[in-house]
């Protein structure tokens, strides 16, 4: 074997790692996204885990095209247990991030090609190693799919409930409430509108209590309790946020939208389910005027 069929079959893979790997770790290091060493051995184990199943090189001939097939399916199923691994750990960096960490999984994919070429030529003599390890690229389609679908998810219902702290404070009545059965709900909001992380707390609320009024009470008991913390519902000494809420019953579903003006039963509001509270601003359309009604008084 001469020098250069040595560096084309067994250098250029790792030494483009080795330049991808720098890129990378610069650029993490400039964001802070989490830990070089961290993120290093999470791409060797993904490179790792996709070059397995270049072993089965052993099927000679019948690798194509069910064997190409079967390796298809497996990234398949690797990419989705991928995207579901990153969106429990590393939600910010799959959401908000997406150029580096789609370029993080590039990196992995090409040192998996590599593994994967390596094992499939060393169980056979067919050499073709290099395109049979195409098929780990099919690894890439589930984070394009959950962003596609996220986006999708993410486009508001036309129709919702806003609500807004009441100007003057109302007197809330606790005597008809069904304490016997209080609820403990997990509530997902921002305290000020340029925090970088959400509170998330949890509260207990009696299961017929007006969900409205739940929230100005637990905004009220939580000010009280942190009054150098404060939930900021005032955008000035005059006017207050306006608020959505919404839960997400599970990985598939669309937001559910939570109505303020119905109880929390009648909101189907069960305790495995986060309450997020957004902040919202409110767009009224005027007419286009034109003349004397162009002037306001």
């Amino acid at each position: 074997m001469d020098v250069k069929s040595f560096f084309i079959r067994y250098l250029i893979f790792p030494l483009i790692f080795v330049i991808a790997a720098a890129i990378m770790t610069i650029i993490n290091k400039k964001n802070k996204l989490l830990s070089n060493k961290r993120l290093i051995v999470i791409i060797l184990l993904t490179a790792v885990i996709l070059g397995i199943p270049g072993l089965l090189g052993f099927l000679d001939l019948q690798f194509m095209p069910w064997g190409y097939l079967f390796c298809q399916l497996i990234y398949l199923a690797l990419g989705s247990v991928y995207v579901w691994l990153a969106g429990k750990y590393q939600e910010n960096e799959l959401l908000n991030k997406k150029g580096f960490f789609i370029f993080c999984t590039l990196i992995s994919c090409l040192l998996g090609v590599y593994l994967f070429k390596l094992g499939f030529d060393w169980l056979n003599n067919l050499r073709y190693g290099l395109w049979a390890a195409t098929s780990i690229f099919i690894f890439l389609l589930p984070p394009i799919f959950w962003w596609a679908y996220i986006a999708f998810m993410s486009i508001p219902l036309e129709i919702y409930k806003v609500w807004q702290y009441p100007r003057t404070p109302e007197d809330i009545s606790m005597e008809h409430l069904n304490f016997d059965k209080l609820m403990v709900l997990e509530l997902d909001l921002y305290k000020n509108t340029d925090d970088p992380e959400p509170l998330k707390v949890k509260a207990k609320a009696p299961p017929n209590m007006n969900f409205g009024q739940w929230f100005q009470k637990f905004i009220d008991d939580y000010n009280l309790k942190f009054p150098n913390a404060p939930v900021q519902y005032k955008v000035n000494k005059t006017d207050s946020y306006r608020w959505i809420f919404y839960v997400k019953p599970s990985f598939w579903k669309r937001r559910q939208f939570i109505d303020p003006d119905l109880n929390i039963v009648e909101n189907k509001i069960t305790e495995a389910n986060t309450i997020y509270a957004k902040r919202v601003s409110e767009i009224i359309s005027e007419p286009e005027r034109t003349g004397d009604q162009a002037v306001y008084l």
